[in-house]
């Protein structure tokens, strides 16, 4: 057991703030070596706040350790200003960062809400999804009305085998309740339930997925249900998040 009661996961960075972890997670699996972000001290990590709020952990597989923490001594020496880092993953055409921007430059990445009713399933991969995805343009966070105690283990599985790693909770609306946002997406199926009504600024869309929470079956329809719902999420919602940029 490691830093932080996670299995085979290390501490290799300690960035200033959610949105410079996320760079830096960014720029770590366009190496190859899958990273995540620490989600302690959510109140801190999801204040919306650009700059030195609170400590964001980067974290790594024990065995990439050493090659995580070389490639960052490099970022820090100014080895990559000047290239751009493609991801190994050909079929999502994903950039990794040029280099680790200043803050003006943070500035310019637009925030995305996303919400459903249990904030467990469907707005987490959304959530994720976009972090992954559009990292370069956008910041996504997810919360519900009724926010479920835990993430979905199927959603966890699905973003696993896509390659995202996503270490998101579940939030309450509330959270985000007096903060801004360029764009509010509900992701609840609008014939069977709800959508959680947004009360604050920004423009609000709805693009619904049915609750893949609600198959019954064996282990590996449900699984497969997640899937589709990853795939379907991963069509739709980076397409009209570029129309927004």
């Amino acid at each position: 057991m490691t830093e932080h009661n996670l299995p085979d996961l290390v501490v290799v960075y300690r960035a200033k703030g959610l949105i410079e972890g996320e760079i830096i997670k960014g720029f770590l699996e366009a190496q190859g070596i899958r990273a995540s972000v620490s989600q302690e001290a959510a109140g801190k990590i999801y204040g919306l706040t650009v700059g030195d709020l609170g400590i964001a952990e980067i974290l790594v597989r024990a065995e990439d350790k050493d090659k995580a923490v070389a490639l960052l001594r490099e970022v820090e020496a100014g080895e990559f200003a000047n290239e751009i880092l493609i991801s190994g993953d050909a079929e999502q055409n994903a950039l990794g960062p040029q280099s680790l921007p200043d803050e003006a430059e943070l500035q310019h990445r637009k925030k995305v809400l996303i919400l459903c009713t249990g904030n467990s399933a469907r707005s987490q991969i959304a959530e994720a999804v976009v972090n992954n995805d559009c990292w370069d343009k956008w910041v996504a966070y997810s919360a519900g009305t009724n926010p479920a105690l835990a993430v979905n283990p199927y959603a966890i599985r699905v973003l696993e085998e896509a390659g995202i790693f996503h270490q998101g909770e579940p939030k309450s609306v509330e959270v985000f309740r007096d903060k801004e946002f360029d764009l509010i997406i509900t992701v609840c199926d609008n014939a069977r339930e709800t959508c959680p009504l947004w009360l604050g600024k920004g423009n609000r869309l709805h693009i619904g997925f049915e609750d893949p929470a609600a198959v019954e079956g064996t282990d590996e329809e449900k699984l497969e249900a997640f899937r589709k719902t990853l795939k379907l999420i991963r069509a739709a919602i980076p397409p009209v998040l570029n129309e927004y940029a």
